[in-house]
């Protein structure tokens, strides 16, 4: 391959590795949105994780007792209907009838 050819190979690759990089990072950026609230809601689930497996001094496998937790969900309605997931702070710091300020 020549000179030429090799730097217009690597400036390609070089670009295209740039694009798919920063196309990954726009899922981490802020866009700011700000909702009227008309409703509130908090959700709670029971969510159980299985306990480690183990071998005993015998030689068999043991599970641990399993662990449940409550998972709980904060929600906000905009005056269009709209839910949108929100923070336990955002939660209670939201106001029914007034603005908050998502991270959309």
């Amino acid at each position: 391959m020549t000179p030429v050819l090799r730097i217009a190979a690597l400036t390609i690759a070089h670009a295209s590795l740039c694009v798919f990089a920063l196309g990954g990072c726009t899922m981490f950026v802020c866009h700011p949105v700000t909702v009227t609230v008309a409703n509130k809601k908090e959700l709670a689930r029971l969510e159980t994780v299985p306990g480690a497996i183990r071998t005993s001094e015998t030689g068999r496998l043991e599970e641990d007792v399993r662990q449940s937790t409550t998972v709980r969900e904060y929600w906000v309605q905009a005056r269009d209907d709209a839910w949108h997931r929100v923070s336990a702070e955002q939660f209670r710091a939201a106001e029914v009838g007034r603005e908050l300020e998502l991270c959309e």
